[in-house]
C-alpha cells in the first residue's frame, strides 16, 4: 500500500514494513547498489528489471529488499520486521512468460492472400485482409526485410512460394480459441457432413470450414482420414447429432472456435459441397494430425497449393 511518493508498507501475515521504494529502469550493479545504500539510512524497496547474484547479495546484505519486474513476472525477497519473504512466480505465470506477445494475425492472413493473389497492391491486399492499409504497409515491409514478399511492377507478390510457406508453419502460433472433442461412428469425412449439416439447420453454413485430413483428402485424396477437424464462428452441442464428447486422443472430431479469424477464405465464400478452410490451415493441422500417412498427405496438399500459386501468377 503506497504511503507517498515513494513510500510504501508491505504486509505479509502479521509482518509489515513502510520501506523507501527505489525504482530503476535499468540493472543496477554492486557499486550502485552501495552508492544507494550510503544515501539511504533505512532499509528500501528496489525494482529493478533484472539482477545479478552479486547485486541481490548486496540488496540482501543491507537487509533490503529487491524485486526484478520482467514485465511479464516479479520475482524477489522481501524483508519485514526481519522475516524474508520471498517470492516466486506460479508455474502458470512462467510458462506464460515464454508466449509471444501479441499475434499478428493480419501478417499470418497477409501471407495467405499473397499465396492465393499474385500481383495485388496494398489497397487490395486491406481489402481481402480486413486491415488497414498503413497495417498492410508495416507488414509488408517487415515481410520484405525477411527476403519473403518483393514488390514488383504488377504488385506484391512472395519470392518463393514453397519459402513462404515453410515460413507460415514456422512462425504461426496455431488458431487460438477453444477446442472441442467428439467421437462418432462411421467415416469422418461423413462426421464432417453430419456436422455442417448441423450449422446449416441452425446458422449460416459459411460459419464452419473443414480443414485436416478429411480436407486433404478432397484435394489430393492419399489416405483414409482418421479425424476430422472442423473451424466454426461458433461452437455448436453435436450430442444430438450422435456424438459424444470425448478425449484428445480418442476423438473423432475436433470443432475449433478460433481466434485467428484469417483462416476462413475471403469474404466467407466457400465452393458447393464441404466448404474448406484455407489450404495454409490444412498444412498446419496436418501437421498434428495422429494420422500414420500424414507426412505424405501434407507433401500433396504443398505441391498442390505450390502448383495452383504458379498457375495463378501465370495467369495474372
Amino acid at each position: 500500500m503506497p504511503t507517498g511518493a515513494d513510500r510504501a508498507e508491505l504486509r505479509y501475515g502479521k509482518a509489515r514494513a513502510t520501506l523507501t521504494v527505489i525504482a530503476s529502469p535499468t540493472p543496477l550493479t554492486p557499486s550502485t547498489v552501495a552508492a544507494s545504500i550510503s544515501r539511504h539510512p533505512n532499509p528500501c524497496l528496489v525494482i529493478v528489471p533484472a539482477a545479478t547474484v552479486a547485486v541481490r547479495q548486496a540488496i540482501a546484505a543491507a537487509g533490503w529488499s529487491w524485486l526484478v519486474d520482467t514485465g511479464q513476472q516479479v520475482t524477489g525477497v522481501l524483508c519485514l520486521d526481519g522475516e524474508r519473504v520471498a517470492l516466486r512466480p506460479p508455474v502458470e505465470t512462467t510458462k506464460r512468460s515464454t508466449t509471444r506477445g501479441r499475434v499478428p494475425w493480419g501478417t499470418f492472413t497477409l501471407v495467405r492472400r499473397l499465396i492465393q493473389h499474385p500481383y495485388v497492391t496494398q489497397r487490395e491486399l486491406a481489402a481481402i485482409v480486413g486491415i488497414s492499409q498503413p497495417r498492410v504497409s508495416q507488414a509488408l515491409a517487415s515481410l520484405a526485410d525477411q527476403d519473403l514478399v518483393h514488390r514488383s511492377s504488377r504488385g506484391w507478390i512472395v519470392r518463393d512460394v514453397d519459402e513462404a510457406i515453410r515460413w507460415w508453419l514456422s512462425t504461426y502460433p496455431g488458431p487460438g480459441g477453444i477446442s472441442t472433442y467428439w467421437f462418432g461412428l462411421g467415416p469422418v469425412v461423413e462426421q464432417a457432413r453430419t456436422v455442417i449439416e448441423e450449422f446449416a439447420a441452425t446458422a449460416d453454413a459459411t460459419h464452419v470450414v473443414v480443414s485436416g485430413d478429411v480436407a486433404a483428402d478432397i484435394i489430393a485424396p492419399w489416405h483414409a482420414p482418421t479425424r476430422a477437424i472442423l473451424y466454426a464462428h461458433t461452437g455448436l452441442e453435436l450430442a444430438a447429432a450422435g456424438f459424444v464428447p470425448a478425449g484428445e486422443e480418442e476423438a473423432t472430431l475436433e470443432l475449433i472456435v478460433p481466434r485467428d479469424l484469417g483462416l476462413w477464405p475471403p469474404s466467407g465464400k466457400t465452393p458447393p459441397g464441404i466448404p474448406l478452410v484455407d489450404p495454409l490451415q490444412i498444412l498446419w493441422d496436418l501437421g498434428r494430425s495422429p494420422g500414420p500417412d500424414s507426412d505424405e498427405a501434407a507433401q500433396r496438399v504443398w505441391d498442390v497449393l505450390r502448383r495452383g500459386y504458379h498457375e495463378r501468377r501465370c495467369a495474372a
